[in-house]
């Protein structure tokens, strides 16, 4: 179990920790007795710079990646006051290069569906009064599709998070569990724009669906092993040799899977939404890619993102999708192009996309929500510059860019803008 070797490699890391560099017995026990977790230096490049005051101007030291950390204050922002471990140094610097030693969300090579249903058996094993774990039904090849709540659910205003509507770009499943896992170890030391995490919190409930469409991930991955049901498998098929016939690929079988952009039933989820859903799209029947399904939320997967939708009436949507390191935040038929504006403004004003324009209706996701009848403010975040699925090495920048999302977002909905 991915547990069982992270609880390891931590013990290995302490026991490292009280015989090298000069550290004795004493100085862990002193650590031990403070009780700060230890957090450790990562996507740092050069060096992570530390300050003696949180103006930023001198660094103290320059911290290479892997050091060891201990958090005396914060985050206020992103900002944290930090000791070196093992030493009387502390200094301030920005709290995004650092993760947690015992962190429970953690990928050694491609994020997976199992890992992230034993991730969130985890996380709520360790913030069972902080997080909801609730399903909103089952894959076509009987995968749960999970919500994660932390905060106020009795909230006057909700957030809604998600990620992996698209299969190969399931890069984003493990980015929104880390924000997640942010959130939930920051709730009582965290502060944004001078307003604690509890306090923010405690007035805004931020749902999280971390992976939509996890049958279409596991064929991107894995390929078509990845199924249980021999009736999926064939559609599979059925897909490859259809858009071979059309010439819609000329990849090898096993490429094209990693590709794999719809659900295992060959629908793209991002075409099976009521508005601007198109019956006869150039793309006629099951595919990787583009078949909008036999008539509007035919699908599991649709119809559970669009049941929370529902559910929950979020004022704020976060949609990520890849690649380009571009932003969607409004369609030609949009109800609320005024407020949405404003907010993804906000949004890339320390997101560093590129605005896009606004497209025509044709059947996504983001069509339906503009369509509504409650004021919803959007963006579609793109993460990545190369062809998805994004490699591994994509991810340090990714998270770099987005640590502080969930937290901006909660903000602007606590701050009624």
């Amino acid at each position: 179990m991915k547990f069982l070797r992270k609880s390891i490699y931590a013990a290995i890391i302490l026991l490292f920790l009280m015989f090298v560099d000069g550290l004795s017995l004493n100085v862990v026990k002193a650590a031990e007795e403070t009780s700060l977790p230890v957090y450790y230096v990562r996507f740092s490049e050069q060096g992570l710079p530390i300050y003696q005051e949180p103006a930023l101007l001198t660094p103290i030291a320059i911290l290479c990646d892997d050091t060891y950390v201990q958090i005396v204050l914060g985050p206020l922002d992103s900002l944290v006051k930090i000791r070196i471990y093992g030493t009387e140094i502390e200094g301030y610097t920005d709290v995004k290069y650092l993760k947690k030693l015992d962190a429970i969300v953690y990928d050694y090579d491609i994020y997976t569906y199992e890992e992230m249903e034993e991730d969130i058996l985890l996380l709520y094993a360790k913030y069972p009064t902080l997080l909801r774990v609730d399903t909103a039904g089952t894959s076509a090849d009987g995968r749960n599709l999970y919500t994660l709540t932390i905060g106020n659910e009795n909230a006057s205003k909700h957030i809604l998070i998600h990620a992996g509507l698209h299969a190969r770009e399931y890069i984003n499943t493990l980015l929104v569990m880390e924000q997640l896992e942010q959130c939930l170890d920051y709730y009582d030391t965290g502060y944004y724009h001078n307003q604690s995490y509890r306090e923010l919190f405690s007035s805004v409930a931020v749902h999280i669906i971390p992976m939509v469409n996890p049958d279409g991930i596991a064929i991107s991955q894995f390929g078509e092993s990845a199924l249980r049901s021999s009736e999926l498998v064939e559609i599979v098929r059925a897909c490859y040799a259809y858009d071979s016939a059309m010439r819609r690929t000329k990849s090898s079988y096993e490429r094209y899977l990693a590709r794999w952009k719809a659900n295992a039933r060959g629908v793209d989820l991002n075409k099976n939404f009521p508005v601007g859903f198109v019956f006869d799209g150039t793309v006629s029947q099951p595919s990787y890619a583009g078949y909008a399904g036999e008539f509007p939320l035919s699908e599991p997967e649709s119809l559970s993102l669009g049941a929370v939708t529902l559910l929950y009436q979020p004022s704020i949507i976060i949609n990520y999708h890849s690649m380009g390191e571009v932003a969607y935040w409004d369609t030609s038929e949009s109800k609320y192009t005024a407020i949405n504006r404003e907010f993804s403004t906000y949004m890339l004003s320390f997101v560093p996309y590129k605005r896009m324009g606004r497209g025509s209706a044709s059947g996504s996701y983001l069509d339906w929500i503009y369509s509504g009848e409650t004021p919803v403010r959007s963006i579609t975040l793109e993460t990545g510059n190369v062809a998805c699925p994004l490699p591994p090495d994509q991810y340090p920048k990714i998270w770099l860019q987005h640590n502080m999302v969930v937290q901006a977002a909660v903000w602007y909905a606590y701050a009624g803008i």
